[in-house]
């Protein structure tokens, strides 16, 4: 998914919080600019119902090995 929008998977994350929940205030920690900036451009990424239909399938997000 991050691959199809040319994103981190972190930032696919963060946008899958913000479709699926309408009170939902993401407040990322981080320790620097870039970072920050990563986050800051979630707001841009636009998931489609195939998206989040694929997204919602995934049953595992730990550690391999887990």
């Amino acid at each position: 998914m991050a691959a199809k929008h040319n994103v981190s998977a972190a930032q696919i994350a963060l946008a899958w919080l913000l479709a699926r929940y309408d009170r939902m205030l993401l407040i990322p920690g981080t320790s620097s600019v870039a970072h920050l900036e990563e986050n800051l451009a979630v707001d841009g990424i636009q998931l489609d119902d195939d998206d989040l239909a694929a997204l919602d399938r995934v049953t595992h997000l730990g550690a391999p090995g887990f």
